[in-house]
């Protein structure tokens, strides 16, 4: 059976839709007696207002969208867990759309959402959008007049309000307080990808290991981007005797501890490994390992934040950033 709609509603009773209307917004224009029948038959009848229509009437729809590169990814899934959160305690629903890591995708994601009437969107970038620097389709949105807010990594010449991680401060700032002495041999493992902000991440552990900890020799080792950079790994720990590695993502993190031989490391306690990742749940079991919270989450709920302000200030503000760039108890 169809939702009955006003006007079928205001047929069974025999009044106008504009009577019926304002007898359910307890108008004082309509009596008690009127007021009373209408909401009677209205339960009766299960009769429920069309929440859009009247959110479109107020110019609102109480609708924000979100994108994110993969619900695979687990900084994506807990950004989006953040964003949902709040959106909810603030009486908002949010539509998830993923990009799937293409600058194609993103732009449809964003069409179709701006197609659906939404109040705003929270856009976190792909590496790909980034690091190719295609930023049209997301000042296409942006100069129509759509609240926009990106999150996690955001290029510095969009001109949007953010909510962005100083990936240089966070990486130095937990650098800073891991335990080391001068004699430990040090290596880090860097991604593959030449995208800005993991050169500012790599730059914020080699400059806090200098600095903080007067390292002058650390090893370097650069991903070739598949599984095989592990014999790699491996044969840099034997050569050079290393007893701290630090890895730069969760995908090397991961895909370091899961070789037997670096296995055999952590558990002799003749390695230690400390590693940017997204969640503490695996890795907390794994002796040696030290896992750094990038905090998916908390980024998710202060891009909805941010989001929702502006939605609710109702009149245009500057560009507001958001920069997280130390977090207390990032280190597990």
């Amino acid at each position: 059976m169809k939702n009955l709609t006003l006007k079928d509603l205001s047929k069974i009773l025999n009044l106008s839709p504009s009577t019926v209307s304002k007898a359910l917004n307890n108008s004082t224009e309509i009596s008690d007696i009127t007021k009373k029948r209408v909401k009677e038959v209205a339960l009766e009848y299960k009769y429920r207002p069309n929440s859009l229509g009247l959110s479109l009437k107020k110019g609102r729809t109480k609708t924000i969208g979100v994108i994110i590169p993969s619900v695979l990814d687990r900084f994506s899934a807990k950004l989006f867990i953040g964003i949902e959160k709040v959106a909810h305690i603030h009486g908002y629903n949010a539509i998830l759309c993923t990009s799937n890591y293409s600058v194609i995708r993103e732009d449809e994601n964003l069409n179709f959402l701006s197609d659906k009437g939404i109040d705003g969107i929270i856009i976190s970038l792909t590496d790909e959008t980034i690091v190719q620097e295609k930023y049209d389709h997301i000042k296409k949105v942006i100069n129509s007049g759509m609240e926009v807010v990106l999150t996690n990594k955001v290029p510095e010449e969009l001109n949007a309000h953010r909510v962005s991680i100083d990936f240089y401060k966070e990486a130095y700032n937990s650098m800073k307080n891991i335990k080391l002495s001068k004699s430990d041999n040090v290596l880090v493992v860097d991604s593959f990808s030449d995208a800005i902000y993991l050169d500012k991440r790599k730059k914020g552990i080699l400059d806090a290991l200098n600095t903080e900890h007067q390292l002058k020799d650390v090893q370097l080792l650069k991903s070739n981007g598949e599984e095989t950079f592990v014999k790699d790994v491996v044969e840099k720990i034997k050569t050079n005797n290393i007893k701290v590695l630090i890895a730069s993502n969760q995908y090397l993190l991961e895909t370091i501890i899961n070789d037997l031989e670096v296995r055999k490391c952590l558990e002799t306690g003749q390695l230690l490994i400390y590693g940017f990742s997204n969640e503490k749940s695996s890795f907390e079991n794994i002796k040696g390992v030290m896992a750094i919270s990038q905090r998916g989450k908390f980024l998710g709920e202060q891009s909805a934040e941010l989001l929702i302000s502006q939605l609710e200030a109702n009149a245009e503000e500057a560009i507001r950033t958001v920069r997280i760039d130390s977090i207390e108890k990032r280190i597990y």
